[in-house]
């Protein structure tokens, strides 16, 4: 009795891990536009809330898949905030301004013969 009493609270705690764990597929459906409750309703809670000037991070630890979720890795996702509605979402290196841009040029290998 005892045995399957364990089993049915393992059971438990483990469904409502699944129920709380998002993974990063629900980024997806993430808009501009939407509010933070929206965002909220979507992801659930953030892991953690900064703001400055107006502006609010969301920080989401996510599982890649939904098998990562056993594994507990996650990656960090941000939403930001401006004025109530998301401005921006992904991963820092997407739409982080403090990342070096890129620099593109094209050199032409057409050579010229007298």
């Amino acid at each position: 009795m005892k045995l399957i009493r364990n089993v049915l609270i393992i059971l438990s705690f483990l469904s409502l891990i699944a129920c709380v764990c998002a993974n990063a597929n629900k980024i997806n459906s993430i808009n501009i536009g939407m509010t933070k409750e929206q965002v909220i309703n979507c992801l659930g809670t953030p892991n953690s809330i900064s703001a400055m000037d107006g502006v609010q991070y969301l920080r989401y630890n996510l599982y890649p898949t939904d098998t990562h979720a056993s594994y507990g890795i996650t990656e960090v996702y941000y939403v930001r905030v401006v004025n109530g509605k998301v401005d921006s979402f992904g991963q820092l290196g997407d739409f982080d301004s403090t990342k070096v841009p890129e620099i593109k040029s094209t050199v032409n290998l057409n050579i010229k013969r007298n």
